[in-house]
């Protein structure tokens, strides 16, 4: 798997046994392990400066296109911003796009139901 250490003992401690068995399940059981934040790293190691996801993961709603129902927003975006004012607007905009994205979603789920 190419972990060692702290990562692979948090893997064998929150991942179900089975799942060491089979490739696909131990992927969908990593990328669902819990994280609890204890408290925020200190300011300077805090500030996001670039990186996230890609904008071709996503569709137009935000949704990422391999976790349906999965949606992005603020930093968690790959765009490089200054911080601030100009950061906090493009949160507070992408957000309101991915929270009308998720309407969006929902409503085409029940229409399909009907």
């Amino acid at each position: 798997m190419g972990l060692d250490g702290a990562k692979a003992a948090l893997l064998r401690e929150l991942a179900p046994r089975e799942a060491f068995a089979d490739p696909l399940l131990l992927s969908e059981a990593i990328k669902a392990l819990p994280l609890t934040l204890i408290k925020p790293r200190p300011i300077d190691e805090a500030i996001s400066t670039a990186g996230g996801v890609t904008f071709e993961a996503m569709d137009e709603r935000l949704m990422l296109k391999q976790l349906p129902g999965v949606f992005c927003a603020g930093e968690m975006l790959d765009w490089e911003a200054p911080t601030g004012g100009y950061l906090l607007t493009a949160c507070f905009a992408s957000g309101r796009a991915a929270g009308l994205g998720i309407v969006e979603w929902l409503s085409s789920l029940t229409r399909a139901e009907a």
